[in-house]
């Protein structure tokens, strides 16, 4: 389907605002709820770093990420001019697993792109000129989560456009991927661990990607290149122990 050239600037104003509005809600949260409650006990037992946060660190973090949903949005306001809303193909219970199913397929795909690209970025030859700035943050604060350079953030999200052009999935599941995807983003850099710590020793639970294997990666610059699960970082030799 051609992309619809009068609704570019409607879709990129609307999108840019999603973008920019689910990073504020989730790293915001996240820095009133570990940082600014100063009695908070779970960010007195298990923050990762000793190290304050800089006034500088934090305004770079804020202005490169609103920078990126910018554009995020931009881009996907392209690539939606002209697209119809796909709804869900079945109600009720079937609905649940249509929703489930398709769900598991993002964060399944999005896993495995983020892992390999994002392994790609720390390559010797590639680092400095894409992903050196997110990295600039050696102890990351919740506003790290989307603190890229403006090549970095297209590559961050350019395994989604060939999906959201030929792939009908129902548009309520990327607007619940969104969030999540944001959500899990900002916990990996909240500077504190928030999962209970005896899941990291868990059969099951140990797959999940936790904040202290992140922050670890900032700390290294190497390693743990997964996003949502520590997956692939088992299965390739990139696991930090």
């Amino acid at each position: 389907m051609p992309v619809d050239t009068t609704q570019v600037f409607p879709m990129v104003v609307a999108l840019v605002t999603l973008h920019a509005t689910r990073y504020l809600l989730a790293a915001g949260s996240a820095w009133l709820f570990f940082w600014a409650w100063r009695a908070n006990p779970m960010t007195t037992r298990r923050r990762l770093q000793h190290a304050a946060f800089t006034r500088e660190d934090v305004r770079r973090e804020l202005l490169t990420s609103l920078r990126t949903a910018l554009v995020f949005g931009a881009l996907f306001g392209v690539v939606y001019a002209g697209l119809p809303v796909v709804p869900l193909s079945h109600t009720g219970a079937r609905a649940a697993l249509e929703f489930s199913a398709w769900l598991g397929f993002l964060l399944l795909v999005h896993d495995t792109y983020f892992y390999w690209s994002h392994r790609l970025a720390h390559h010797p030859r590639v680092f400095p000129w894409l992903h050196a700035l997110h990295h600039r943050s050696r102890n990351p604060s919740p506003f790290a989560a989307l603190s890229f350079g403006v090549l970095d953030a297209v590559v961050q999200v350019a395994w989604a456009v060939p999906l959201v052009r030929w792939v009908p999935v129902p548009s309520v599941v990327w607007l619940v991927f969104s969030f999540l995807a944001i959500g899990i983003n900002v916990i990996g850099h909240c500077g504190v661990e928030p999962y209970p710590l005896s899941w990291q020793q868990h059969p099951v639970l140990k797959w999940l990607n936790f904040a202290t294997m992140h922050n670890q990666h900032h700390v290294a610059v190497r390693g743990n290149y997964g996003l949502y699960s520590s997956a692939w970082d088992r299965w390739m030799g990139t696991l930090l122990r």
